[in-house]
């Protein structure tokens, strides 16, 4: 019986790694073709190379958007067809909601207090401020993130894994996630240390609530999104249309520390909470 579990999960875990390449695979192609649609009417229009170059890249964030959104629907239908539910989306989304407690907020502000006193923002010398811009990254970042969170979490919603096997595979997420992204959607050296640091405290905060959606989406709105739009570590723009600078690097220091602080901090209040438990 053991033997019949245990080959049960192993198979369930392939499907998950299955999943996990179609996805970014599928985000690759989509890129390519939407990449190469929008260079084909540039060039019909008399475009040269480096007008698309820089076209693409004032579209960052719309275009990453679009990829990133098609992707999203395209594979959910794959992982829903073993669902039970006739309308799975809908259903993870209502029984996987839990409301914010206070040590989630105590979290963020912690987090975000602590990057604004170590990047030191001031603000940019610039001769226009385009607030579109910054809209476009505040939404840009949030769907970017939320789409790839979302993505796992219900995965491992339909296909059940152990606590072991989520944690293997959020880890190879985020490296193939680090990997593919840096390669095609990022153009900026931001990513290479705030993207792995964004993925984890979000998978974290999901973790730490029983794997609630509603966790990282706070996080998204109230910490990652500020700090990738307003000052200016945008792992897409980098901080060319960013109202704030920092004046310190935002580098592996930085985020390497709030994330074990963040970490511990979950570890200690899922601690304190079951010792409360174990009391009553």
């Amino acid at each position: 019986m053991q033997e019949k579990l245990a080959l049960e999960e192993r198979k369930r875990f392939l499907i998950h790694l299955s999943f996990i390449i179609f996805f970014f695979i599928l985000n690759w192609a989509i890129f390519l073709i939407v990449s190469s649609v929008v260079t084909f009417f540039h060039l019909q229009l008399g475009h040269s190379l480096n007008i698309v170059e820089n076209w693409n890249f004032d579209q960052g964030w719309e275009i990453t958007s679009l990829v990133k959104v098609i992707s999203f629907f395209v594979i959910i239908k794959f992982i829903s067809i073993r669902s039970t539910s006739r309308k799975p989306m809908r259903t993870f989304f209502i029984d996987h909601y839990k409301n914010v407690s206070s040590p989630l907020f105590t979290l963020i502000i912690f987090n975000l207090v602590f990057a604004i006193i170590f990047l030191r923002p001031v603000i940019a010398q610039r001769v226009t401020f385009e607030l579109f811009k910054v809209f476009s990254s505040y939404l840009g970042s949030i769907i970017f993130i939320f789409s790839e969170v979302i993505f796992l979490l219900f995965l491992q919603n339909v296909y059940k894994v152990s606590s072991k096997k989520k944690i293997i595979e959020t880890i190879l997420f985020v490296i193939l996630s680090y990997l593919v992204n840096v390669n095609v959607f990022t153009h900026s050296q931001y990513s290479l240390s705030s993207l792995p640091f964004f993925l984890l405290l979000c998978f974290s905060s999901s973790y730490w609530s029983k794997g609630s959606w509603s966790y990282p989406l706070l996080v998204l709105v109230i910490f990652i999104g500020p700090l990738i739009s307003l000052l200016g570590i945008d792992f897409i723009w980098g901080n060319e249309f960013s109202y704030l600078i920092s004046s310190s690097d935002p580098g592996p220091l930085l985020f390497t520390s709030l994330l074990c602080v963040s970490l511990g901090y979950m570890y200690f209040c899922r601690r304190k909470k079951s010792d409360s438990l174990d009391q009553v």
